[in-house]
């Protein structure tokens, strides 16, 4: 297994994916592709990945269906290999150092979250605002 170190702005289920993939140890299970694509890894054993790796490593869904979910929602593509076994691939998923693309589209995913929590809250403000604005109202009428 090549140490390296991750970008720190990556979201954690590719930190944690590149981890359980990139671990030589659980090779017979998950691993890097065999085949020259260098952008794929292989699920060799569906029910040992559930029941030996993917409860150790929070991040990456805890059951079977939600990390299949999760490779979904973070752009990964299906292969179907062989019977209880599932290619899968993502162009900017690579072994050895994650590409400046990976990185990238990790931060835009991050400011669109940030962007999204700052709507929320500007809603929330005016929102409260509004709220304040009704109560003055109501205590000038008392008065």
């Amino acid at each position: 297994m090549m140490i390296q170190k991750l970008p720190k702005d990556l979201p954690s289920f590719y930190i944690k994916l590149y981890q359980i993939v990139d671990d030589s140890s659980s090779d017979p299970i998950i691993s890097w592709s065999k085949s020259s694509n260098d952008n794929s890894f292989v699920v060799w054993d569906l029910k040992k990945l559930q029941r030996d790796v993917l409860p150790k490593s929070s991040g990456s869904g805890r059951s079977l269906k939600e990390f299949l979910a999760e490779l979904r929602n973070h752009g990964f593509r299906t292969v179907v290999k062989g019977p209880g076994e599932l290619e899968f691939v993502h162009e900017d998923f690579a072994r050895g150092l994650m590409t400046k693309k990976m990185m990238a589209k990790a931060l835009s995913e991050r400011i669109e979250r940030v962007d999204a929590q700052i709507k929320a809250m500007k809603c929330r403000v005016k929102s409260r605002k509004a709220n304040l604005r009704v109560e003055n109202l109501f205590q000038k009428l008392r008065i």
